[in-house]
């Protein structure tokens, strides 16, 4: 069935049973009528209540197949298709929190997607940069499916004593790290997030069907790149898709103390936290 009919019905039908409920308790207000109640009316149980009772039960039990389906991280979901594109979810790294870059990759090894491919590039190369690597190898190496290299170079820069001959040998590194590897880190000359975000491209090709980006503070969703696969492999027309992303602590009170910080952590972290996926052409 195409998807525009099948989000046609679902809209109609969800207004019929909109109508109906609001018809019923209408009906059952208007009505007064009552199935039990004390001598004296303190306590009653009538037509209205028992509609809104349903109403009420009907909405829970839906609003938790939804959250059942959704919430599966204990065990690999089904693609929505038969044709089950491969992904590589690629992590810009510069300069981050620890405690942030174990949560981004830690959340990344939960994500339920088979196969997928995870590249981390670190924009920076220095001595001081080395803990994301250590970090990396703590929550994503120890294994044959885990690979690095740390490059002096980057792309569009050669770094300190690179000769032709050796910046393309790094490139070829590069690639070959990349696209062996399930979990890979590549540390490179510093040249912003665009040329973080380059290597990555460039090492993958067509290597893979689909490109999904964060940064390296994201706290990631098992099931999020399985559900923005879902709307890709949907509809042809649609190029790329992004997450629902949510400020760190979202709903939880604060002191009125910490309401500056938490407004400046709030506002840092909608610049930052981003999660998209898209065709590789």
């Amino acid at each position: 069935m195409p998807v525009q009919l099948t989000t046609a019905l679902r809209v109609v039908g969800t207004s019929l049973f909109a109508l109906a409920v609001l018809g019923g308790i209408l009906a059952a207000y208007v009505t007064g009528y009552q199935f039990i109640h004390t001598e004296k009316h303190y306590l009653s149980f009538g037509l209205y209540g028992a509609i809104l009772g349903l109403h009420l039960l009907i909405q829970s039990l839906f609003a938790f197949l939804e959250h059942r389906r959704m919430r599966r991280a204990g065990r690999p979901l089904k693609l929505p298709s038969p044709r089950r594109g491969s992904v590589a979810l690629c992590i810009a790294a510069y300069q981050e929190d620890p405690d942030y870059l174990r949560k981004c990759l830690r959340s990344a090894q939960r994500i339920a997607f088979p196969e997928l491919k995870v590249v981390m590039v670190v924009d920076g190369n220095r001595q001081e940069d080395a803990y994301m690597l250590d970090i990396f190898h703590e929550v994503l190496g120890g294994t044959e499916q885990a690979g690095f290299f740390v490059w002096r170079s980057n792309f569009h820069e050669a770094g300190e004593g690179e000769t032709e001959a050796s910046l393309q040998e790094g490139m070829d590194r590069v690639r070959d790290v990349v696209r062996a590897s399930t979990f890979s880190c590549i540390m490179q000359k510093w040249g912003g997030k665009r040329e973080v975000m380059y290597t990555a491209f460039k090492a993958l090709g067509d290597s893979v069907d689909y490109i999904q980006v964060c940064d390296s503070d994201t706290v990631l969703d098992p099931a999020c790149t399985i559900e923005m696969l879902r709307v890709l492999e949907e509809d042809p027309q649609v190029g790329g898709v992004g997450g629902d992303v949510q400020p760190p602590g979202k709903g939880m009170a604060v002191e009125d103390d910490q309401v500056q910080a938490a407004q400046i952590r709030a506002t840092e972290a909608w610049s930052v936290h981003q999660c998209n996926i898209s065709r590789e052409q």
